[in-house]
């Protein structure tokens, strides 16, 4: 067995569903080319270092498996070139005393969300049984909807000019620097 950890980047636009959703598939391609997965975090949306793609931000995802035949990761590194969503990726060999725990946090959450579906199926059945109670009306639904597409929107365009903004005005400083020098000179 030869342990591995990929890390990769994923599209910044992604909702969180569609994220979910790539993510699954690469793991299922990853088990299905005979690996184990041991650790699988989500380091979420990070400012990257230098434009990918024409995108500032995106989503790391972070996994840790094992392997038999090292030839089938040669197929996994090709699902992740083929896929439009991943804007990078990143496979090291490492030793299996480098394969990370999930956190004590992590499995009660594991736990909790468990007794959680146990509830709410429990609840869903009862409900079934009673009189529907009022719905919302689509109009309140969609504005709900768009006030939270707003405000995300609203943060990031924000945060974007807000960068802009600070690039303009050093450059205004570096343009003052520059001309009060050559009047000196």
């Amino acid at each position: 067995m030869v342990f591995y950890e990929t890390t990769y980047i994923l599209h910044s636009a992604l909702q969180e569903g569609r994220l979910n959703d790539i993510v699954n598939i690469i793991e299922k391609k990853a088990e299905s080319l005979g690996a184990k997965i041991l650790f699988s975090d989500n380091w979420g949306r990070k400012k990257l270092s230098y434009l990918i793609e024409k995108e500032k931000y995106g989503t790391y995802i972070f996994f840790q498996y094992k392997i038999e035949n090292i030839s089938k990761l040669v197929e996994l590194s090709s699902e992740f070139e083929h896929n439009p969503n991943v804007l990078r990726y990143l496979n090291i060999k490492i030793e299996e005393s480098d394969i990370r725990e999930p956190k004590a946090k992590e499995i009660e959450e594991t736990k909790k969300s468990e007794t959680s579906k146990k509830e709410t199926a429990k609840v869903v059945k009862e409900a079934a049984v009673e009189e529907p109670k009022e719905q919302k009306e689509p109009e309140e639904v969609a504005e709900e909807v768009a006030e939270e597409v707003v405000e995300e929107v609203a943060e990031e365009v924000v945060e974007e000019v807000a960068e802009e903004v600070a690039e303009e005005v050093i450059e205004d400083e570096n343009k003052k620097e520059n001309t009060s020098e050559e009047e000196n000179k």
